[in-house]
Order: C-alpha cells, then sequence, then structure tokens
C-alpha cells in the first residue's frame, strides 16, 4: 500500500525502487509467529473436539455405574454437610450423564437413549429435595426410588449395547 502511495505521489512518474526485507530479520520472525499461532489452534481444536465428544455406549454404561455407586454411597448417617455435597455431586454426575444420553439419542435417532435421559432426569429429581433441604438424610424413600431410576437405566443400555453387538454380527 505504501508503494503504491508513493508511486501516485511522485511527481516524475518513475518507480521508486524497492527496498528487498532482510530475510532473517523480518520474514523469518513473521513465519515463525504464524507458524506458532497456526500450531496452537490445531492443538485448542483437538482439545476442544476431545472435550465436547459424545460418550460411546460403553462409556456410558461405565458412567451409569459409575452414577449407581454414588448414590448407594450417599450415607444418611454423615453429616449433614458431607450429605449435601455427596448428594450434590451425584446430581451433577446425573445431568452430565442426561445430557449426553440426550445429545446420543438425537444424534442416533435411537429412543432407547432418551429413555436413559428421561431415568437419569427422574433420578436427579428424586435427589434434587434432599440437596434443597425438603428432605431428610432420614428418609430413604427418594435415595432409593433414584437409585431404582439409574438401575433402570443400567439394564436399557446393557440393551443398547445388546443390539449393537447384533448389529456387528449382521
Amino acid at each position: 500500500m505504501n508503494n503504491l502511495l508513493s508511486l501516485l505521489l511522485a511527481s516524475d512518474g518513475t518507480a521508486v525502487p524497492e527496498e528487498t526485507p532482510d530475510l532473517w530479520g523480518e520474514i523469518v520472525p513473521q513465519y515463525v509467529t504464524f507458524g506458532i499461532i497456526i500450531a496452537v489452534s490445531i492443538v485448542l481444536l483437538i482439545i476442544l473436539r476431545r472435550s465436547s465428544r459424545l460418550p460411546r455406549h460403553g462409556e456410558l454404561r461405565k458412567k451409569l455405574a459409575s452414577l449407581a455407586q454414588d448414590i448407594a454411597a450417599i450415607s444418611p448417617e454423615a453429616k449433614r454437610m458431607d450429605f449435601i455435597k455427596s448428594v450434590t455431586h451425584a446430581m451433577y454426575k446425573a445431568d452430565k450423564i442426561a445430557y449426553a444420553a440426550a445429545m446420543l439419542a438425537e444424534k442416533e435417532k435411537y429412543a432407547d437413549l432418551g429413555t436413559i435421559s428421561s431415568l437419569v432426569g427422574e433420578a436427579r429429581s428424586a435427589l434434587a429435595p434432599y440437596k434443597l433441604g425438603k428432605m431428610d438424610a432420614d428418609e430413604p424413600e427418594g435415595l432409593n426410588f433414584a437409585s431404582e431410576k439409574v438401575n433402570e437405566a443400567l439394564a436399557v443400555i446393557g440393551n443398547v449395547i445388546e443390539r449393537d453387538g447384533e448389529l456387528k454380527r449382521k
């Protein structure tokens, strides 16, 4: 742009001689900087893709089994704060699993995955009164209901994995 401006402003109409840029002083650092920016961008895209990837069916089963263990490990005899922390942790896991199952159901157009999402959502709803203080730790009905719903979801994901095995054999 500067060269064009200097050409237009030159009164005699002759071209202004261009200075050649210093190869090691100007161009190489620019290319190195651009290369570093591109490499960092690629690494960030890889990390973003891995973190936003939906779980496979086997991974979803492991997460459901972990949630079932967390719900079973909630101890009504624990201190009130520890009890609320464990319920909150289980609710957080249930939210993540319900979201992942809903996204899988939408992606794969498979209703059983949507059933898993709704079952886990029901389990989360059963745990919510404990966190909010509407139910005491000595009332196990909500914990038992949440455990039953997660076990039902485990049975459904077992059927989904069996179906996957049958489809692979065909």
